[in-house]
């Protein structure tokens, strides 16, 4: 078929060339029956003359439509451009082979046969209709192809001029005339009318290309507005949320502190809204960019749940984390878009979970070169009715029509985790009964590392010890069952405090003690304290190393538990690591017989290092032309370990550390700041130091543009790394913290 041109100057061209096009490719289709038709007319002719004539013409004829097939065929496969001159051509080579058929009516005419006259006229009406038929709407080309035809009547007239036949051949020329023009007439007509849908068509074509392209440049827009409007709605929301945080940890009355709460919970909601649907707007923008990167899956799913540990300590729930022990954690993929799936499903089941646990479970298999995970978080929840679970992937939708009054949410963050699942090969779904529970989970194929031995499990030989778990809840004891007997360990279970001092007593009698206790601090009739009260005051009991689980870290819990001689409080959930060492350290201590009495550990939501208080203060340089966020920075900086210096743009930026012979140990910067942004001051500044031979200055990347494309600009200007806006003091003092008070040059920073 001939390609349609889509430049206007061919306009008139075009239809015409197509259309002749259409009509090479439907002749092109009529080889086959044009041989049958052929053998027809030569048993037709068999009749009137005799048999060496007939197969002289058959031959001949034949022959001739071979090479008229032979032609065809080549001129199909060169056929490019030029339809009209090629079908001119072919009519030509048409006129060629209908000479030999036209020979055909001159044979029965003059043949002795009553009725050859009359068939020779069939003869020549036939043929006009076979190439009538094939170029009625080329009318030029149909008169050239039958040409031979009209040469084969005029012989038959002239040789009927003295015979009663003349007169009604004579008769026969107008109606023969008419029927032609009529049809070709109509094959005008068609012509023209198949030109017009042609022409409404590729005016159609035209301007379905410029709406696609203007819905593109209109998504473009689009995305551009929302990131404008990103960086415009979380600049002030700095401001409210860091302002909040910070007023939160002053001297308040119970009732401001409820005001200051509220406010920070409120301004981390809208955070989240407006983070939902920028995801979204870059999902369905098509823009979403997948990166393929080394990362630890088991660190990343214990790092998501650290930070929603204290949603669901609000509410009273558990949250737990199960991850299969033989299962391969340093994996390659995008960990970052990986970790915003488990985060969505994770906030979703702490949201519709009244009362129960949240667990999240990590398994799969293994191959030579990958890992097949399947990642699902199961609650015990309000569920979704049975007509609302295909729904729930949608866009914008939730259950039913209370959900966003009762619970909130945008009803994106599945979707978006849908679109993510997608994205990376996987598939995502859900199982749920109404009033008991869902789950939703996906599964994900990703390439693994190299062998991913665990150093930190190597450090103890957990030998015959004998761990006792004491918890209420079924799925605990499955859990650290399974990670405890990975390690080495041999496990039992009790359900209540009851049952576990009469394990521990039975032990002791059979001279086979448990070398260690894990108990939950929440239990019906005797609670995780009372319970350790009872172990502690037994002469038999009380050497055995206790270890207090929680899932609800209250105010002074830590502090009970310690005055009766607890020896290690942690908060569920407790990472992988962390749990390890907290066991080796307490049974290395048991074995040498030191005393069990140490300092308890930290909330496990904040297990990362407190920063060391350096010998002399560090300094801060921190870039930020907005008034408020200045306040909210140097008030989240600890005065006492460092000296921040403030500047309001990138040129003042650059010119405070040329000048300054000590130099900045790190620095803050904004990236949208008047006279000189983040970036080019940063470039001037890597230059500067290329150029000085200085030593390589941390320079921090402050953004409320969170597009990969911002973060990319970020890292090509030299930035080593970014914190969005709204800044949290958690982010700034791990940003801190991993720049300042770590690495190779902690010693050197901390001593100058």
């Amino acid at each position: 078929m001939h390609d349609v041109k889509s430049d206007q100057t061919a306009g008139n061209y075009r239809h015409e060339d197509a259309d002749n096009s259409t009509s090479l490719a439907a002749i092109l289709t009529t080889q086959a029956s044009r041989y049958i038709l052929i053998s027809a007319w030569a048993l037709m002719l068999l009749t009137l003359v005799d048999f060496k004539t007939t197969v002289i013409w058959y031959v001949l004829t034949l022959a001739a439509g071979i090479a008229r097939s032979l032609i065809e065929k080549r001129m199909r496969d060169q056929q490019q451009n030029q339809a009209a001159t090629k079908n001119r051509r072919y009519a030509l080579v048409a006129m060629a082979s209908c000479s030999f058929w036209a020979a055909a009516p001159i044979l029965a005419w003059t043949s002795a046969h009553p009725f050859g006259q009359a068939i020779a006229m069939l003869y020549i009406v036939t043929g006009y209709m076979l190439a009538f038929a094939q170029f009625r709407s080329t009318p030029s080309n149909a008169l050239i192809v039958t040409s031979p035809y009209g040469v084969a009547f005029l012989y038959c007239l002239f040789s009927a001029q003295s015979t009663g036949a003349f007169l009604p051949m004579l008769a026969v020329i107008p109606i023969l005339v008419s029927a032609l023009t009529y049809v070709l007439m109509l094959a005008s007509l068609t012509r023209q009318e198949v030109a017009r849908v042609n022409h409404d068509r590729s005016n159609l074509i035209d301007e379905l290309t410029k709406a696609r392209t203007a819905a593109e440049h209109a998504s473009e827009a689009k995305s551009m507005f929302l990131a404008n409007m990103s960086h415009e709605i979380r600049t002030p929301m700095n401001g409210v949320i860091g302002m909040a945080e910070l007023l939160a940890n002053t001297n308040l009355n119970s009732r401001q502190r409820v005001f200051a709460d509220t406010i920070h919970s409120s301004g981390g909601v809208l955070l989240t809204i407006i983070n939902d649907i920028l995801d979204f707007s870059k999902i369905e923008a098509g823009k979403l960019d997948l990166e393929n990167a080394p990362f630890d899956l088991r660190a990343t799913v214990e790092d998501v749940a650290a930070l929603m540990a204290s949603r669901a300590q609000e509410k009273q729930i558990e949250l737990l984390v199960r991850f299969q022990p033989d299962l391969p954690h340093l994996l390659v993929g995008d960990a970052g878009h990986l970790r915003q799936i488990i985060t969505n499903l994770i906030a979703n089941a702490v949201k519709f979970t009244p009362e129960g646990y949240v667990l999240v479970d990590i398994s799969g298999s293994r191959d030579v070169t990958d890992a097949a995970l399947r990642i699902s978080v199961q609650d015990t929840g309000v569920g979704i009715e049975e007509g609302k679970v295909d729904e729930i992937f949608a866009a914008f939708q939730q259950a039913d029509s209370t959900t966003t009054r009762n619970y909130g949410g945008t009803g994106l963050g599945l979707t978006i985790s849908r679109c993510l699942v997608e994205a990376m090969g996987g598939e995502i779904g859900v199982s749920s009964v109404k009033d008991e529970g869902s789950t939703f989970w996906f599964e994900i194929k990703l390439p693994v590392q190299a062998e991913d031995d665990l150093i930190w499990q190597q450090s103890y030989e957990a030998g015959q010890g004998r761990v006792l778990i004491v918890d209420d809840l079924d799925v605990n004891h499955q859990i650290l069952s399974e990670l405890l007997e990975s390690w080495g360990y041999n496990t039992d279970s009790a359900l209540s405090g009851f049952e576990a001092l009469s394990m521990l007593k039975s032990a002791l009698a059979q001279n086979n003690p448990y070398t260690l206790i894990i108990t939950d601090s929440a239990m019906p009739e005797m609670d995780g304290y009372d319970f350790v009260c009872q172990i502690k005051a037994n002469p038999t009991l009380r050497s055995i190393p206790v270890m207090v689980m929680t899932s609800f870290d209250r105010p002074g819990a830590a502090r009970r538990f310690r005055e009766i001689g607890i020896d290690q409080y942690l908060v569920k959930p407790a990472r992988s690591a962390l749990l390890h060492q907290t066991i080796v350290d307490l049974l290395q201590k048991h074995d040498a017989n030191n005393d069990f009495n140490i300092e308890l550990s930290c909330n496990a939501n904040a297990q990362s290092a407190a920063i060391e208080t350096p010998l002399s203060k560090l300094r801060i340089l921190v870039a930020e032309d907005n008034e408020v966020n200045q306040l909210v920075i140097k008030h989240m900086i600890d005065p006492n370990n460092f000296d921040v210096e403030i500047v309001s743009n990138g040129k003042a930026a650059v010119q405070a550390v040329e000048e300054d012979s000590d130099g900045f140990d790190l620095i803050f910067m904004d990236v949208s700041m008047p006279e000189m942004d983040g970036y080019e001051a940063t470039r001037i500044l890597r230059k500067w130091e290329s150029e000085s031979e200085r030593p390589h200055m941390p320079i921090i990347c402050l953004t409320a543009h969170v597009m990969e494309a911002d973060l990319e600009r970020s890292r090509e200007a030299g930035m080593d790394d970014y914190i969005s806006k709204p800044i949290s003091k958690n982010k700034l003092d791990r940003v801190i913290e991993r720049y300042l008070c770590a690495g190779p040059n902690k010693r050197e920073r901390l001593s100058a």
